[in-house]
């Protein structure tokens, strides 16, 4: 269901910007989209566990925005990960709106922006035995982009999360996540 619902919005959010005529990349109705993925598998003494297991870590993660005024944008946000070893797991995921500001206009050679928002977060662990937990992820970030074509751009970003779970009985999970970031992300205007 939420699958059907995302490529919806993304389509809808997409071809409304594509209709108006905008001048450069943060005008009115431009749009950005953002996907990051990240494997990484570690072993050795340093990170197997005691049965000689790996230690492996997958992220995927997904951003739409669309600039609903002169340097102001609206997006939704999508991300999942995973990370194993041995018989333990944890699969997490998170999906919500956020808003942003952005500096720059026509003759900029980047822009850097600042956004803020909210997802619901679920969470899968399994150690002895599976808890599931869900709540919110507040967060915040800032960033720039750099154009390298005309669609394409270098995103550099940081970001703060504070995460606030429960589980199913109700037990509270509290987190924090700080990322650094370098990626490309698509920039559509006329």
């Amino acid at each position: 269901m939420i699958r059907k619902i995302s490529v919806v919005f993304f389509t809808c959010f997409f071809s409304a910007g594509l209709i108006l005529a905008q001048e450069y990349a943060t005008d009115k109705g431009a749009g950005l989209f953002n996907i990051m993925g990240n494997f990484s598998s570690s072993g050795g003494s340093l990170f197997e566990d005691s049965h000689g297991h790996y230690s492996n870590s997958a992220i995927f993660g997904l951003n739409a925005s669309r600039f609903v005024a002169r340097n102001v944008f609206l997006g939704l946000g999508f991300g999942y990960g995973r990370q194993s070893q041995g018989d333990w797991y944890s699969t997490t995921y998170g999906i919500g709106p956020h808003i942003g500001l952005a500096a720059g206009g026509q003759k900029s050679q980047g822009f850097p922006f600042i956004s803020f928002g909210v997802r619901y977060y679920g969470a899968n662990f399994k150690t002895y035995n599976t808890v599931e937990a869900a709540g919110s992820d507040i967060f915040g970030g800032l960033g720039i982009v750099i154009p390298i074509r005309k669609y394409v751009g270098l995103t550099f970003e940081g970001n703060y999360h504070a995460l606030s779970l429960k589980d199913q009985n109700d037990h509270h999970y509290g987190g924090k996540i700080f990322t650094l970031g370098i990626g490309l992300i698509g920039v559509f205007y006329k």
